[in-house]
């Protein structure tokens, strides 16, 4: 049954994902030069508290995307590289926390993590690389690297794969005009075992689905390099600079998060959907491509008329116009989106053809974002069909909390929810209304039983419906005498932007004083706030 609970993913459940795409934190091996045992454990101890959800989860955020900064500063070095992950990331969790917000789910973790990741994900991460690519000037590294169109995406031939990770090591062998056995272990007269070592494990790599960690990627890479550095058999001696080096590992970084992300696509969601995505990426990708091109030339042109030649100015130059040119752009888009919405609300929209919806909507937002509405009309059917009675039991459940009558009305609702099936998707508007009976007849203990379920159950799939719901709950838990889940709950609402009844305003609402405060005030038995 709790495959079929209707929840996103936990906020620690996704960052701890974004962790393990990088490759920084899974170590199996001890030479990693990246995160020593102790700085393992704290950052565990970080991703733990997180998930707890205990207090300033913001907060924890922030101190984990810090962690994540430290760790690509010592692993990339290349600081517009590692300022466009960042940001990446930072678009996604601000997406996410918009979706669990106001979305909502009916479909079980799987099904909603593959809803969110094509409707939402692919596109934002798609646009937050292609702006800040651009934005920071990130030509102006000469990092030189090969056309990520043409080796960052997995090529399906037949039955197999070809994953990014192994046109990674493909790119790095043909740079240096050299076989993957001699770059990997160039002199076999000699007994190295870690050469051989490295070899089978190249070789592994590129023809299995096993991702490895990236400081066993970057230590296979230095000592394969240090072996042609000092040939040993008086071959010719190959000298890499330090920038060359960091282009080398820039390339498999790349390499191995392109290949983990589309490896659990596959696995996770099948190989249809995995070709879908890969579809939807080169599409978008061609059309960020053209506004970044366009966007460009516009720069270089201005660049030229005003002279500016020092790199400061010219960097400067391009985070403003940047920035400008997608404020412009997200104005226009949301213009659009009004007018846009209006047409699809309206019952002739359904008469029309595909052709002539997507010529609609393309007009109306233009072809990235116009890509992304189309894919999500395509989705409506195919990835979130709306249970049947849903909407009905919704709607039911909605009025039913409002009305504390009778104990029968809502155990017939109850009954409703599981003859339909949907007792997993729709419980936490039940025990709503049980809690909001009990607290209406000042049984605040029975109350506090429901309101805790109904609350934990709403946090990942009730979207904005949970709001009055957050308040009812931190409530019941001061008139229990529930400190600590208070706090959560607390902790929760601010996480979300949900106004709390007696915090508002304040600078600090989740200080330890003012949480007290608000205790000792809603604690109060012969006060009731929970139904205003």
């Amino acid at each position: 049954m709790e495959n079929n609970k209707a929840t996103f993913p936990t906020i620690g459940e996704l960052v701890r994902e974004i962790f393990n795409i990088t490759g920084l934190l899974a170590q199996k091996d001890r030479s990693n030069s990246f995160l020593s045992e102790s700085n393992k454990k704290k950052l565990q101890t970080k991703l733990k508290r997180l998930a707890d959800e205990s207090s300033k989860i913001d907060g924890k955020l922030e101190e984990l995307i810090d962690s994540l900064r430290l760790l690509l500063e010592s692993a990339l070095g290349e600081e517009r590289v590692i300022f466009m992950v960042l940001e990446s990331v930072e678009d996604l969790l601000v997406t996410y926390k918009s979706v669990l917000a106001d979305d909502g789910t009916y479909l079980n973790k799987r099904n909603s993590s593959k809803w969110f990741i094509q409707q939402y994900l692919l596109d934002r991460v798609l646009l937050s690389f292609y702006k800040n690519y651009l934005k920071i000037n990130v030509p102006a590294s000469k990092l030189n690297l090969p056309n990520l169109k043409v080796w960052a995406l997995p090529d399906i031939e037949g039955q197999n794969i070809n994953w990014p990770l192994r046109k990674a090591w493909q790119l790095i062998y043909e740079s240096l005009s050299i076989s993957q056995s001699s770059f990997h272990y160039p002199d076999k007269s000699v007994d190295d075992y870690r050469a051989n070592q490295n070899l089978e494990n190249a070789q592994h790599w590129s023809t299995t689905d096993q991702i490895p960690s990236i400081s066993s990627l970057f230590n296979n890479l230095e000592y394969s390099l240090s072996l042609l550095e000092c040939p040993s058999n008086g071959s010719l001696r190959r000298l890499l600079s330090k920038s060359e080096r960091q282009r080398l590992k820039i390339i498999l970084f790349i390499g191995r998060v392109s290949s983990y992300c589309f490896r659990k696509l596959e696995s996770n969601f099948g190989r249809e959907y995995l070709i879908s995505c890969i579809e939807h990426v080169k599409g978008q990708s061609g059309r960020l491509y053209r506004i970044n091109s366009k966007l460009d030339k516009s720069i270089k042109g201005l660049k030229k008329s005003t002279g500016l030649t020092s790199e400061v100015d010219i960097n400067r130059l391009y985070f403003y116009e940047v920035s400008r040119y997608w404020e412009h752009y997200a104005l226009d888009i949301g213009h659009g989106t009004k007018v846009l919405q209006s047409y699809i609300a309206h019952e002739s929209f359904q008469e029309l053809n595909k052709i002539e919806k997507a010529k609609l909507v393309l007009a109306h937002v233009g072809s990235f974002t116009g890509h992304q509405v189309l894919t999500q009309l395509a989705l409506t059917p195919a990835i979130k069909e709306i249970p049947s009675k849903f909407i009905e039991l919704l709607n039911e459940g909605m009025l039913l909390k409002n009305s504390y009558d009778s104990l029968d009305n809502i155990d017939n609702y109850h009954n409703e929810l599981k003859q339909a099936e949907l007792d997993n998707v729709l419980g936490w508007l039940c025990n709503w209304c049980y809690a909001n009976y009990y607290y209406h007849h000042k049984s605040f203990e029975k109350s506090y039983m429901y309101y805790e379920q109904a609350f934990n159950q709403a946090k990942y799939s009730a979207g904005r419906n949970q709001y009055l719901l957050v308040n009812q709950y931190i409530e019941s838990c001061a008139k229990n005498g529930k400190f600590k889940e208070m706090k959560k709950a607390v902790a929760w609402a601010q996480y979300l932007g949900i106004e709390v009844r007696w915090l508002r305003g304040w600078d600090d609402p989740e200080s330890e004083g003012n949480l007290k405060s608000l205790y000792n005030l809603m604690g109060n038995h012969n006060m009731q706030y929970a139904q205003l």
